[in-house]
């Protein structure tokens, strides 16, 4: 078990990626504190576990000081940990620049980027000498993409962000960040609603990746086990594509 009596704290845990992310860890050993705003979906995810008495769900928007704050007092009895998944993000209505009024735009930014800064600067202090803390980007953040400009800009950030918190914290810890492609979460499947045509959107996004599938949340998970565990132990700063070779 690559992560066996290792803890984890994972944000945006009980949809998608972050579910995955948090499974994959019980499964490789971890105690993991699995925080979302869900507070249903939480529950739901502690029985989908292999070992449920290995997460701890805590309920926590991630994009909210007080609640950031509330969510580390009732973690703070553990003591150190070992990994920070920030995970959480959100993408409500893609727009251009012009066409996206401030509230959005802020709302998205908090959403992705501040959440990372709150979490980060909750837990980052706790985290145990040799851990390490995966950051979520997107592909998006490297290439760019027509009227979405709110979310590539925090996608964006956090990559710079990445690069910036490696080199503050090492040697102690590792910071890498991973740019998934598309992957097939609600956050993708609300998108595909959007279009005139969903299956046609899908057919495009498909033929347009090199490896011809969309990914997986599973397949970010492996990705995020491995730049968590020891076998990526001279690794940071790293900003890992898994896009099936969509940003080539």
């Amino acid at each position: 078990m690559k992560l066996k009596d290792r803890s984890a704290v994972v944000t945006g845990a009980a949809h998608g990626i972050g579910r995955a992310i948090v499974l994959r860890f019980v499964e490789e050993g971890a105690t993991v504190y699995a925080l979302d705003r869900d507070e249903p979906a939480l529950a739901e995810l502690s029985s989908a576990a292999s070992s449920a008495s290995r997460i701890s769900a805590v309920v926590c928007d991630c994009a909210d000081e007080n609640s950031v704050a509330a969510a580390a007092a009732r973690i703070g009895d553990v003591g150190a940990i070992d990994v920070l998944v920030n995970n959480a993000g959100i993408n409500p209505s893609p727009h251009s620049l012009t066409e996206t009024d401030p509230a959005g735009w802020d709302s998205v930014i908090e959403g992705n980027l501040r959440s990372v800064y709150l979490v980060s600067r909750a837990f980052v202090p706790r985290i145990s000498p040799g851990g390490s803390v995966v950051n979520l980007g997107s592909i998006l953040g490297l290439t760019g993409v027509k009227s979405c400009s709110a979310y590539t800009a925090s996608k964006g950030a956090i990559i710079a962000l990445t690069r910036s918190m490696a080199r503050d914290y090492a040697p102690n810890l590792r910071v890498n960040c991973i740019c998934p492609g598309a992957v097939e979460t609600e956050m993708f499947e609300t998108y595909l609603a959007r279009s005139t045509d969903p299956e046609a959107e899908r057919r495009r996004i498909e033929s347009a990746i090199p490896l011809g599938r969309l990914g997986t949340p599973e397949d970010i998970a492996k990705a995020a086990l491995y730049l968590a565990s020891a076998d990526a132990s001279f690794i940071t700063g790293a900003i890992l594509t898994v896009d099936g070779g969509d940003s080539i």
